[in-house]
């Protein structure tokens, strides 16, 4: 799940987060199992249900972290 306002096209994520065979979901669910988030500490809706829910929230650099694993 990506929220805010990103340094790359949402498009583009959409497309190498699926070219790794992983899907993005368009809310916060509890199937959802990271938020990508342009700030991390944002009080949105989506994160504080990402919070409500106990899912892990990041920004792009973490994203870029654990893609690299």
């Amino acid at each position: 799940m990506l929220t805010g306002e990103m340094s790359r096209p949402r498009d583009e994520w959409i497309g190498d987060l699926a070219a790794r065979g992983l899907a993005v979901w368009p809310g916060v669910t509890k199937k959802v199992r990271l938020v990508v988030a342009a700030d991390p500490d944002s009080q949105s809706g989506k994160a504080r249900k990402a919070r409500d829910y106990d899912i892990a929230i990041v920004d792009e650099a973490g994203l870029i972290s654990l893609l690299a694993r």
